[in-house]
């Protein structure tokens, strides 16, 4: 990506920021307002996360099997 290209995102990123007086719970509040319309909207897909987080596993329990015959 060119500089110019990034030195956009970061002018746009700025001028909202200062629309939400630089309060991160502003900002996260308008961010959340804006996906519930985009969603709502049809237009875009969202990849949800997952609904539970991986179970961790428990280290020796699972053991490499080697084909002895390869």
């Amino acid at each position: 990506m060119a500089d110019y290209e990034i030195d956009e995102i970061r002018r746009i990123r700025r001028e909202i920021s200062a629309r939400f007086d630089h309060d991160v719970d502003k900002l996260i509040a308008h961010y959340q307002a804006s996906e519930k319309e985009y969603r709502k909207s049809g237009k875009y897909k969202f990849v949800d996360p997952p609904s539970e987080k991986p179970k961790p596993t428990k280290s020796g329990d699972e053991k490499r099997q080697i084909d002895p015959d390869p």
